[in-house]
Order: structure tokens, then sequence, then C-alpha cells
């Protein structure tokens, strides 16, 4: 989904409010939230006619010029309201926590923290949980039984040497026939991860589901 950022409008006051109800205070400028419990900054833009029937809530965390981590969300609804309170419930729910967590070290029982050895490099994974769509209401969706094995092992697999790295995963079945994988990895479509993602074996279903997850790596 392409997106102009001079259409955008500015979602402010609602990430400062984020930060406002863990306890921290925060400066704005030029619509970055800076909190007081480090340098880095948050930024988000809201699309509310990104498609005919979609918004689009974009979200930025700035570590520095060359290394900003962008996470994006659709809201749907009747309305320009319902669908910005859809997408930042999408954030809220798949991403914030991890966002929270591994930049401003601001504890969560939302996600899992592990220590992955990447080559000569040991990181901390900030594993955010699934955030599961199933229009099949007959049963819950279950995540193929190697999911995370496989997850991890692709990603150490990768020579990673930068302070962050972080993932996006989704993946989505349209209606028993088609299915779209895709992995951002550090914004970028990773191909690869789009390969193994497919390969996973996921339930088949004459229903749309979707399943998506975030993950976090910083340096130890």
């Amino acid at each position: 989904m392409i997106v102009k950022k001079n259409e955008a409008q500015s979602v402010t006051e609602l990430l400062k409010e984020l930060f406002t109800t863990h306890g921290f205070e925060s400066e704005v400028y030029d619509d970055w939230i800076i909190p007081e419990v480090g340098d880095y900054g948050m930024k988000g833009y809201w699309y509310p006619e990104a498609t005919q029937s979609a918004g689009q809530l974009s979200i930025e965390v700035f570590i520095h010029s060359e290394m900003i981590m962008v996470e994006s969300f659709s809201g749907m609804g009747e309305n320009e309201v319902e669908r910005l309170k859809n997408a930042f419930s999408s954030f809220m729910h798949h991403s914030s926590a991890v966002f929270l967590q591994a930049v401003w070290n601001i504890e969560s029982k939302e996600i899992k923290i592990e220590q992955w050895d990447v080559g000569t490099q040991k990181y901390i994974a900030y594993i955010g949980h699934h955030g599961i769509l199933n229009y099949d209401t007959s049963k819950e969706l279950e995540i193929p039984a190697r999911y995370s094995e496989k997850i991890k092992e692709l990603i150490v697999s990768e020579s990673l040497d930068k302070e962050f790295h972080w993932f996006t995963v989704l993946y989505a079945n349209m209606n028993g026939l088609d299915n779209y994988a895709e992995i951002l990895k550090d914004n970028i479509k990773w191909i690869a991860g789009e390969k193994l993602l497919k390969s996973l074996g996921w339930a088949r279903s004459n229903n749309y589901y979707a399943a998506r997850q975030f993950i976090i790596l910083k340096k130890a």
C-alpha cells in the first residue's frame, strides 16, 4: 500500500498517552514523542483514505538517522473514527509492547524474551504474541507446530551486527486456494523468509484467516 506523508494526519496525542499510561512523561519535537526514559522517539502517521475501504496507520521508531523501525496497520470501519480506532487497536495488540520493552525497557507480560546466538553476536529477542484474525468461528486457528523453531533458525542464520534488527511476520489464508506470506526484515521484504513461511504447513480453510507477529532483536 503506497501512501503519501503529505496526506497524513498526526496521531501524536494517542502515542503520548501510550507512554503516559506507563508512568512516563515525554517531550514532543516535530511530532516525535521522546519519552523521558531515553533519546529514542516514536511518531505516527494516519492515512484515513489509504484505499477506498481502509485507512493506514504507520508507526515509526527513531533509533538514529540511519535506523528507523516502521510498522503499518490497516484500519477498517464505516467511518474515519472507526478506522483509526481499529488500526490503533491493531498496533496496541501486535507491536506496542515489543517496542516499549525492547527500545525503552518498559516491561510487559505480553512478550517473550530469549537470548539468541547469531554467529559470534549475542542478541536479546523480544517476541510478540501472535495476532490472529480468523473468520472461521467454529474453531481456533492453530499456528504450525514448528513455526517458532523455524523462524528462529532462519533469523539466527543471518549475518546480523547492528544494535537492533526487527522482523514483521505475516501469513494470510485467502480462500483455501490462495495465500499470502510476508516477512519484513529491517523494513525490507525478505524473500527467503516468505518461502519458509509458506512451507510450514498452515491449516487449510475456506475461510479467511491471518496471523501476524513482531520480533525485535537487540544486542546483548
